[in-house]
This record gives C-alpha cells, structure tokens and sequence, in this order.
C-alpha cells in the first residue's frame, strides 16, 4: 500500500516477555545481545540447581534453541510482520526449553563416521522435537 508505514517488532522485549511469561521465577535468566550481531537478542537460562543450561536467541527472521549442555540445537524462521506469529514461535522454542530445564527429555546417541553423537529428544504438546548437532526435527507452531 503507498504511504503504508512499515511494522516494526521491538524484538528484545519480544524475548523478554516470552521467557517471563514460559519461565518460572526460580529459573536463572541472563540476557545479551549476540556481540557479533547486535540485532540478534539472547537470553542464557539456567536451573536452580545450575546443572542444565540452555538458551534462546532471537532476531527479526529467525529464532533458535540451544542446549548448551548436548551442544544441540533447533532453528524456526518467520519471515513475516507479524508480531503474533513471531510470537507463537519463538514461545514454541521456549517450551522446548523450559521442558530441558525442568530435567525432561531423552539423550539418544546417533553413530557418525567417527563416532557418536548426542541427540536430544523432547515431548511438548504431544509433539516429538528432536535436537541434534547438525539437524533437527522442530515444529512450528499450528
């Protein structure tokens, strides 16, 4: 549309309020830009026991879960302006999450040429995500 001024998506605070409203209050919480990339906002979340730690990243066009933990991990994309189903995906992540902070999941070790490597395996709304090195099974949002 001419003259149509363009939406704009405060993606920091996008994070902020999906990991306070997914996470609970005893979940250690840091966030950071990405130092090399300055649009990309992160946050850092750690059990209270500080044995499981994950993160969440996310920019305008793409939003990823890492295990640091497995050094696995899963990426979904929008591409859109819409603020509501960059929402819903980047909150689909952070369920992934807060279920590996909370201590479920299954580790399965898949055999690489050299050797094996760690896959993880969690249920969120009655859907498998597997969460792997170099691929992954992730679900977007319906």
């Amino acid at each position: 549309m001419a003259g149509s001024v363009p939406v704009t998506i405060d993606v920091e605070a996008l994070l902020r309020r999906v990991v306070a409203e997914v996470f609970d209050a005893d979940v250690d919480v840091a966030y950071s830009p990405e130092p090399k990339a300055p649009h990309v906002h992160r946050a850092r979340l750690t059990d209270p026991s500080g044995t499981r730690s994950a993160g969440l990243r996310a920019s305008y066009e793409w939003f990823d879960a890492t295990i640091f933990d497995l050094g696995v991990s899963t990426t979904l994309y929008d591409y859109d302006d819409v603020e509501q189903d960059k929402e819903a995906v980047l909150r689909a992540l952070a369920l992934v999450v807060r279920a590996y902070v909370r201590g479920e999941g299954r580790i399965e070790h898949k055999r690489g040429l050299i050797r094996s490597h760690p896959v993880l395996k969690i249920e969120v709304d009655n859907r498998e995500w597997e969460l792997g090195r170099r691929s992954s099974r992730p679900h977007y949002p319906e």
